[in-house]
């Protein structure tokens, strides 16, 4: 198009000059006789010639372009533009990418910096305003008490050192006063937790789906794929919300500074009771006093009508155990408003409990030894987070996963396959047809049982207040993805998945639990106890299981408590190979005693368990000597359940509020304690070291 439009450009021109030339020839040839003209004879044939030369063409074609230059270059731009426009833009934007790329880049990351710095200062002002807050109004109310600054740290040295446990109760309660746990519990329930709240409603009957059919044991290798686990369904824009809100509560808790030491600090023992359950709690105190423990002990109770001044009394001069209100650390409407129960609370009571290193322990859990010595474990203070197995396969829906943003590997572990089976073929397969709990990435097959816990509050403050989250919105929202039909609910699933998210340590203790209980007389076995192991020599015998797997050249990933024939007989080689430098079997340390608990409220209910006082809940008599020893633990702990029902529950108007009988109970639990007499064969099992339990 350019070339044409020039070619006519140059006709143009060549006319004009064709016109020019005619009008020099009439001009020329004319006879008038005023026009001068020094042009000789024949000078009209010189200047004709002349018109007509190649030199005065040029010269005049050379006006005429000098005249339109601007018309013509117009032009030539006009038709370049329309002909290379989009190649131009092309090489254009490469070049400038090349030369300002890393500048764009910078740009944008600046960009994105100061929108994180104003998310990430916007949550440092509640948190650092809230601190801040707090410490002035103390100041405000104990500036008189504030003056001397070097008597409070003379204080504070003296408790560096070898303080007396009335001293540092008495600092303690003075350093709570510091800040207002009340004011920090708030912002974690309310500023984090409510305000990333699911948004829809609680899950509907269809979108929860059918229970998983025969949930196995640990013990009983399965293969839980994800489309067997995939039972929880809802729409796209449930999921969202989902993720949405979780994804926000996620990165508020990674930019919050870790709890001051005003909120909790040192080492202690926490159980939960109120009502009922009281009575139960005072059991287990006692027992855990009697194996030799010195930690304090608290005890958390949900509301202030609960509570009971005579017997917290008696808790904190016979037990050094210490009454806390929920109610009271976070506010009666705050409570209200999070409509807690039974689990929720539970796991609400860790969160204002005071101790940094916490061994949570449920009312009805009975240890055979000294549960101070786990927060000095090798297996503690590698992680600081021990946990212990639950009977059961997890079961969690991949659907979790998606929100929580983790992502299933390739297949790592074997808990889908036999000890016999080849792990090379089971790793081989799609691994969307392996056990998902064997996939990378996310937690193993090992569910947990939070009867019995053990944690640092400072170094997993994340995971425990996420934990915290998928309790509080457990009932309505999470706990069906967590569980999705697996016998039991609650918190006991919700703590490993929360640590992953943040991937925090944590140590499982390998042997795996079991059930003791009695047979019934018709033959049919009844469960009555969950059977915890010590970690230390539960990882012992593990390190000695893998050595003798590794020296035969066996997958080492081999489970030593796998519930078939091929791993009892390596069982058998492994203790005939090590002979007398078989190590020490893992130890029996809890007995978590749920059906009946060891309380004489509700062992004694006519509406509450089985004719529980009819026979041995525990087996008889030396039926489980090989697991926890000769030991009559069951008429032990009956002989302190007595006790507890005669004396320590001594308060009427807490036996008014239970609606029960103190004497129609203290009979029952003695007569008890007396059919338990007649065929125990513990000749030391009346004999108590660090408790008096007489009356």
């Amino acid at each position: 198009m350019l070339l044409s439009k020039f070619a006519g450009l140059r006709a143009g021109i060549v006319t004009i000059l064709a016109v020019v030339l005619l009008i020099n020839v009439a001009v020329f040839s004319r006879s008038e006789p005023d026009y001068y003209t020094n042009a000789s004879d024949g000078g009209l044939e010189k200047s004709l010639d002349a018109l007509t030369s190649t030199e005065y063409t040029e010269l005049l074609r050379k006006g005429l372009l000098e005249a339109n230059k601007e018309m013509v270059l117009d032009l030539i731009k006009q038709d370049l533009y329309r002909a290379h426009r989009e190649q131009f833009i092309a090489d254009l934007r490469k070049e400038v990418k090349g030369q300002y790329e890393e500048n764009f880049i910078e740009e944008l990351q600046k960009k994105l910096n100061d929108q994180f710095t104003n998310s990430f200062y916007t949550l440092k002002e509640k948190d650092y305003g809230l601190l801040q807050g707090m410490e002035r109004k103390f100041y405000e109310e104990h500036k008189e008490s504030l003056k001397n600054f070097e008597i409070f740290s003379a204080v504070d040295q003296v408790l560096a050192s070898d303080a007396s446990p009335n001293l540092k109760e008495k600092v303690r309660e003075q350093l709570d006063k510091t800040m207002s746990r009340k004011d920090y519990f708030r912002f974690v329930l309310e500023d984090l937790i409510v305000q990333n709240g699911p948004s829809m409603a609680p899950l509907t009957r269809a979108e929860r789906g059918s229970d998983l059919k025969g949930c196995a044991f640990v013990v009983n290798p399965v293969i839980y794929d994800e489309k067997k686990l995939d039972i929880v369904q809802f729409s796209k824009e449930r999921f969202l919300d989902f993720q949405k809100n979780h994804d926000n509560i996620v990165l508020q808790l990674r930019l919050m500074n870790t709890p001051p030491h005003q909120i909790f600090s040192g080492d202690g023992i926490v159980l939960s009771a109120g009502g009922a359950y009281f009575a139960g709690a005072m059991v287990a105190i006692a027992q855990i006093r009697e194996t030799g423990s010195k930690l304090p002990i608290e005890v958390m109770i949900n509301t202030e009508d609960e509570y009971d001044e005579n017997l917290c009394n008696t808790l904190q001069s016979t037990f050094n155990a210490r009454c806390v209100i929920i109610e009271k650390e976070i506010g009666k409407d705050l409570l209200t408003k999070l409509n807690l129960s039974k689990f929720q609370l539970k796991i609400l009571g860790l969160l204002v409990t005071s101790f940094e290193n916490v061994i949570a322990l449920d009312a009805d859990n009975m240890p055979l030894i000294n549960p101070d010595k786990l927060i000095l474990s090798p297996e503690y203070l590698k992680t600081k987070f021990l946990l212990w197995p639950d009977l059961w396969q997890r079961t969690v829906s991949p659907t979790y996963y998606d929100i929580a943003r983790l992502d299933p590997g390739m297949p790592v572990r074997r808990h889908g396959i036999p000890n016999s089976e080849d792990a090379r073929d089971y790793f081989a397969r799609d691994p969307t047809i392996v056990h998902l709990h064997d996939r990378e990435g996310i937690p193993n097959a090992v569910s947990t049982e939070t009867g019995q816990m053990v944690f640092n509050k400072r170094e997993h403050f994340r995971s425990l207040y996420l934990s915290l989250y998928y309790n509080v919105y457990g009932a309505t929202h999470y706990w069906r993805m967590f569980y999705q039909g697996s016998p039991g609910d609650g918190d006991r699933d919700t703590f490993v998945p929360a640590l992953h998210v943040f991937d925090e340590p944590y140590h499982v203790v390998e042997r795996a639990t079991w059930l003791a209980g009695f047979h019934e007389k018709s033959g049919r076995f009844q469960e009555t106890t969950i059977v915890q192991y010590d970690p230390t020599t539960s990882a012992g015998f593990v390190r000695q299981w893998k050595r003798f797997l590794a020296g035969r050249g066996i997958d080492t990933r081999l489970a030593f408590d796998q519930n078939n024939d091929h791993t009892k007989n390596l069982l058998k080689q492994f203790q005939k190979e090590l002979g007398e430098a078989m190590p020490a079997l893992p130890e029996v340390m809890f007995l978590h005693v749920h059906r009946p608990k060891i309380n004489p409220i509700l062992e004694t209910d006519p509406k509450g368990y089985f004719n529980c006082f009819e026979q041995r809940n525990l087996g008889k008599p030396g039926v489980y000597s090989d697991h926890y020893g000769a030991t009559d633990w069951e008429l032990r702990f009956n002989l302190i359940s007595r006790w507890a029902a005669c004396k320590g529950l001594g308060s009427p108007d807490w036996w008014k509020s239970v609606h029960r009988d103190q004497t129609e109970v203290c009979q029952k639990v003695s007569d008890y304690v007396k059919f338990l007499e007649k065929d125990s064969k513990d000749p030391k099992a009346h004999k108590f070291e660090h408790i008096e339990i007489d009356f």
